[in-house]
């Protein structure tokens, strides 16, 4: 589907119609230079006017995830490999940002679903999210050049509530056009 990113797992997708890009091709490209081993990469990349949307997802709530947790342990976004991962995902996908000559100031969304999560453990999140991203480093550099403008943790409720976000609102496949 033009202007459709669908997720992983089938379930979800974002309606990207409104964008001016859109990709999903990160993996894909990685995985093809023989460097996923190396290099995580963000789910998804929006471009809109003024920004790119650089998107991981993950939803612990659809059933896969749930027999998953079931078999092994729920999803826990605060584990310190968890945690890392999220975080370079971040680094790694600047990359490409890079090499595809996206130059627009970066925003950086977790979309987050998980049992546990609530608006209080999404903020506790993005409050270390934003401590290992590199806020601190641009402004040492003083030289204006920034790789991060923002990031957020949300779920895909305030996603869609978002007056920013919700322009590329994320439904479930059956909802999305076609």
């Amino acid at each position: 589907m033009p202007g459709v990113l669908i997720e992983e797992k089938g379930k979800y997708g974002i309606d990207c119609r409104n964008a001016i890009w859109e990709t999903d091709e990160i993996h894909t490209l990685y995985h093809a230079c023989g460097l996923p081993e190396i290099l995580c990469d963000a789910d998804f990349a929006i471009e809109t006017e003024d920004k790119i949307l650089l998107i991981e997802y993950k939803n612990a709530n659809i059933p896969e995830a749930r027999a998953h947790a079931a078999v092994e342990t729920e999803y826990d976004p605060f584990q310190t490999n968890k945690f890392n991962k999220i975080v370079s995902k971040f680094y790694d996908s600047l990359h490409y940002l890079r090499l595809m000559g996206k130059e627009k100031p970066v925003h950086y969304i977790f979309v987050l679903e998980y049992p546990k999560g609530d608006s209080a453990s999404r903020k506790l999140l993005r409050n270390r999210l934003k401590k290992r991203l590199p806020f601190q480093l641009q402004k040492q550099f003083g030289t204006g050049i920034r790789l991060i403008d923002s990031v957020s943790v949300l779920n895909i409720a305030e996603w869609n509530l978002d007056m920013n976000y919700g322009r590329y609102p994320i439904l479930p496949v059956s909802e999305l056009p076609t």
